[in-house]
């Protein structure tokens, strides 16, 4: 088994510079505009409407398995329909668009092989995005995008429409969405280690406390980089035993402690740590606010608090958390937020901002500490 420090060490070594990523981003952007400007507005607007099809085609490709069964070579249609069990006919459409896409590749013969990209849709394999695809291309996930101007119009959740109910209400009640949902969760926590370890020294800490940490996959990647450090992850009671296995699994339990509890009435005590990654973006203002005075009153003297979020930059620069702005209005009513907002919540809270680290990722570092 490859060790949580071995992963530790190995995400160090890809990071690239942040000022390095941030020239590529500015060309990639002036590239982008560049393309839409040189075709008519109505083509780049058609363009621009029909994503969607992307989406699908993402999606059916990881809903079937495509990318396994390519894993060893090129295969043509058929070939493939038979090893997936589709119609052979539909399976080459499906394959024709995946390679318009990027995600296949075409030989002149006719046999489909995988892109870069595509080969991140396997399965079990370092890198891969399968999980966040099945979560973004689920029924259940695209139906309340499809009533965003509900939320638009009200400033409420689409999903409060149908089902009608809070998103953590949905995931308890239908545990096969929210299998796929916290399978993408800890998906994407391992896509932003490698930049938050980049960008944070967590060895200072001899008990760090994750709050609201899932499955406790990022509290498994902060131990693995403060080996001399003990670990605490609070978080529901549905969650606990997941967790639990998970930490097993990463042979660290024996350095963890786990705390059912809602982190709206409760906190760990015994902490010089606490993280919270992408809990506070869920929330509006009152409910945020709510959360981290409950945390700042349970933190002892000299800890620290650390939220891993994104940061919307100023103007019209592009960013992802633009996007997932909508994303949380849709499904929680939150919200991304500025610096300036972070720091005007956290001062509400009893916290005095002491610095926001840009990471390579969309995820920054928001540290503060007890104000009074």
């Amino acid at each position: 088994m490859v060790s949580i420090t071995d992963d530790y060490r190995c995400a160090m070594t890809r990071v690239p510079p942040v000022t390095v990523v941030r020239a590529a981003t500015a060309v990639r952007t002036a590239l982008q505009s560049l393309t839409r400007r040189m075709v008519p507005p109505e083509v780049g607007l058609l363009e621009l409407a029909s994503g969607f099809m992307a989406t699908h085609v993402v999606y059916a490709a990881a809903k079937l398995g495509i990318a396994d069964v390519l894993a060893d070579g090129s295969l043509s249609a058929d070939e493939i329909a038979a090893e997936v069990g589709s119609d052979p006919d539909a399976t080459h459409r499906l394959l024709r668009a995946g390679a318009m896409f990027g995600i296949f590749t075409e030989r002149s013969d006719g046999h489909y092989g995988l892109s870069a990209l595509g080969r991140r849709l396997r399965s079990g394999t370092p890198g891969s995005m399968l999980p966040v695809v099945l979560m973004l291309g689920d029924p259940q996930y695209q139906g309340p995008w499809g009533r965003l101007t509900h939320s638009i119009e009200t400033g409420r959740p689409a999903v409060e429409v149908a089902p009608g109910k809070q998103l953590w209400d949905y995931l308890d009640e239908f545990p096969a969405f929210a299998a796929t949902f916290n399978d993408a969760m800890t998906c994407l926590t391992d896509l932003d280690w490698p930049a938050v370890a980049a960008a944070y020294d967590f060895t200072p800490y001899s008990t760090i406390a994750d709050i609201g940490g899932g499955h406790g996959q990022l509290l498994a990647l902060m131990l693995g980089a403060a080996p001399k450090s003990k670990g605490v992850l609070q978080e529901r009671e549905s969650l606990v035993g997941a967790a639990e296995a998970h930490l097993r699994e990463a042979a660290i339990l024996d350095r963890c402690r786990i705390d059912s509890g809602s982190f709206f009435e409760t906190a760990p005590s015994d902490a010089d740590l606490y993280v919270m990654r992408r809990v506070i973006h869920d929330y509006d203002d009152d409910q945020a606010i709510a959360i981290l005075s409950n945390v700042r009153r349970h933190m002892p003297r000299g800890s620290t608090l650390l939220l891993l979020d994104s940061v919307v930059p100023p103007g019209s620069a592009p960013h992802f958390a633009k996007a997932i702005d909508l994303d949380m209005l849709i499904f929680v009513g939150g919200r991304e937020r500025t610096e300036r907002q972070f720091g005007s919540l956290l001062d509400r809270a009893g916290f005095r901002l002491t610095r926001v680290v840009a990471t390579v990722s969309t995820i920054s570092l928001i540290e503060a500490v007890p104000g009074r």
